[in-house]
């Protein structure tokens, strides 16, 4: 057991009511996922809320609703650095044709829109702007999926999925979170 001697104890007493009127002074907790993208979580939803990180950060409801997300990359996703981020939704749900790729990229985008169509069936996927951010999001059997991209930004892509909720409670939290004071 580690000792913690007052000047820590003060600092992290202070952090913590200093976090608590911050909550307070909103209607959201702010979930970051990096600089660019965040989700915004309605207070009402943290009642017996648990907030946890493995690969994804991700927030279970009480009732039961959880919604994961993570930054993804050509790294991350072993994709060569000819892909632009910025098109990787439109490549993974067919809105643009593969032909265009790598034959090996081309067959990671083929084998992640088999799983997704193993999952949701042959949906087609709402695309939604707001502002600099293109949301793609897909629903079906009680789970949600969505990549985030943002406009003049390849770095990186929000993916977000979530089980236990319906289109419109996903799409809201999703854009609420693009909507968030950064």
């Amino acid at each position: 057991m580690v000792k913690l001697g007052i000047p820590v104890r003060i600092v992290f007493l202070a952090a913590t009511v200093f976090l608590i009127q911050g909550c307070a002074s909103s209607d959201h907790l702010k979930l970051s996922y990096s600089s660019e993208f965040s989700l915004a979580v309605p207070l009402s939803a943290l009642s017996d809320a648990t907030i946890f990180s493995t690969e994804e950060l991700s927030l279970k409801t009480g009732d039961g609703y959880l919604v994961s997300g993570r930054v993804i990359s050509n790294a991350s996703e072993g994709l060569s650095d000819n892909v632009s981020m910025t098109d990787y939704p439109a490549f993974l749900f067919g809105l643009r044709p593969l032909e265009s790729l790598e034959p090996e990229d081309a067959r990671l985008f083929e084998n992640s829109a088999s799983e997704i169509r193993h999952t949701y069936g042959d949906r087609k996927p709402n695309q939604e702007t707001t502002g600099e951010f293109t949301a793609y999001t897909i629903c079906g059997n009680g789970a949600c999926l969505g990549y985030v991209v943002k406009t003049d930004f390849d770095d990186h892509i929000l993916m977000v999925h979530a089980l236990g909720a319906t289109r419109e409670e996903f799409t809201s939290l999703i854009n609420g979170g693009l909507n968030a004071e950064r």
